[in-house]
């Protein structure tokens, strides 16, 4: 069972630390004049900065864009115009359960006084522990309870916008009481992006060393598999993700999802997920190269467009071969059904219906592209997320 929040999180330091390869400049954003800016590996949402006597965290609404959702500085400074000052980091409230697990493996834990709702942490460290008992839901079943966050009174509200609506309300509770980091990792169009997003909570946490190191090591085993891949399947005649279920330079046809109410939710071409696909090795059906979000395709063509796909992954609620014929016959005549090579993300589903592969497989993206590489390449002995559909 998946929150509607959860659903739209899945489908994340010194300048010395971080990869070089594929990364992307900050943008060149005004700020006070003596600030070092760190250049991100692959994240576009934030940038953090030092100066010689503060710290500077700057978040954006969306990728490549030059609107500032809120711009932060501690340190020794009293005020500095335009920016709000971090004054105490041991309450937390965080609204996601990749930046709850986020704040796990950072080891702060204990400093988080409120959630969204417990059914759908499931970060091993916090999930298997008493690290909860305390904690204070703040929405078990929709929107936020403006008295309880009202009454709990954070240091730092940690979340992403869920509807403006909503936004607003937490920013009118929060005004001149506490600072409102809205980490829309989510938006990242890249894995390695969102899970950098680690980075930025790491800073502002003051666990910055901890943070670049944990992204360095996972940034630098996912390069590495994608290396592999790339080399494997002769990059030098590689082509962007295809309209039609084509196998392309010998790359197995991958695709996802399931359909709702006559429709198909597919991944477009610049997402995350074709993102994952194409590092994985693989050829991601998407039925339109641009764009970071997903289409909704009608059954018949989504249908005809998937027919000959070598692979099927991210099957939701249907765990079975069975269920997905039940949901509709007609996926019978789909190859990657017919071959017994689908797959999905449930290895990790804890009893109360949390799934880890929703925060941990945002935070080390490592682990996922390992999965979908062993799928792509048929060894699916000892995959972490998915498993087979039986």
């Amino acid at each position: 069972m998946i929150s509607p929040r959860a659903s739209l999180v899945f489908i994340a330091i010194f300048t010395g630390l971080f990869i070089s390869n594929g990364c992307q400049n900050a943008p060149e954003k005004a700020g006070p004049k003596d600030v070092v800016w760190i250049t991100n590996s692959h994240a576009q949402l934030f940038r953090i900065g030092h100066s010689k006597t503060d710290s500077f965290l700057e978040v954006y609404d969306a990728p490549n864009s030059m609107l500032s959702i809120g711009k932060f500085f501690w340190g020794r400074s009293l005020k500095i115009e335009g920016y709000q000052k971090i004054e105490n980091r041991s309450k937390i409230v965080s609204l996601s359960a990749i930046h709850t697990g986020m704040l796990a493996e950072l080891g702060l834990a204990k400093s988080i006084v409120g959630v969204e709702s417990k059914q759908y942490i499931a970060h091993p460290s916090i999930y298997q522990s008493s690290a909860l008992d305390s904690v204070q839901e703040l929405a078990p079943d929709g929107p936020i309870i403006p008295e309880k966050l009202a009454k709990l009174n954070p240091q730092i509200l940690i979340g992403y916008v869920f509807n403006i609506q909503e936004k607003n309300t937490i920013e009118r509770i929060a005004k001149n009481h506490f600072p409102v980091i809205w980490a829309n990792n989510h938006l990242e169009p890249h894995p390695l992006g969102r899970a950098e997003w680690i980075v930025a909570v790491g800073w502002l946490l003051g666990k910055s060393k901890e943070s670049a190191n944990l992204f360095q090591g996972i940034a630098k085993e996912y390069l590495a598999i994608a290396k592999q891949a790339a080399e494997a399947s002769n990059p030098a005649q590689d082509k962007k993700p295809t309209s039609e279920s084509e196998n392309s330079n010998g790359r197995p046809t991958v695709m996802m999802n399931i359909p709702y109410n006559g429709q198909w939710f597919v991944p477009q071409g610049q997402s995350y997920m074709s993102q994952f696909i194409l590092d994985a090795g693989g050829m991601p059906i998407t039925l339109q190269p641009k764009g970071s979000g997903s289409n909704m395709v009608g059954l018949e063509k989504a249908l005809r467009a998937m027919k000959l796909a070598d692979i099927w992954i991210n099957t939701d609620q249907c765990n079975t071969r069975k269920c997905l014929v039940e949901m509709d016959p007609r996926v019978m005549n789909i190859k990657a059904l017919q071959s017994n090579r689908v797959f999905n993300f449930n290895k990790k589903l804890n009893p109360n219906g949390s799934n880890s592969y929703w925060d941990l497989g945002c935070i080390f993206p490592n682990i996922l592209l390992r999965d979908l590489n062993k799928i792509i390449q048929n060894d699916t002995q000892s995959l972490y997320f998915y498993q087979r559909c039986n």
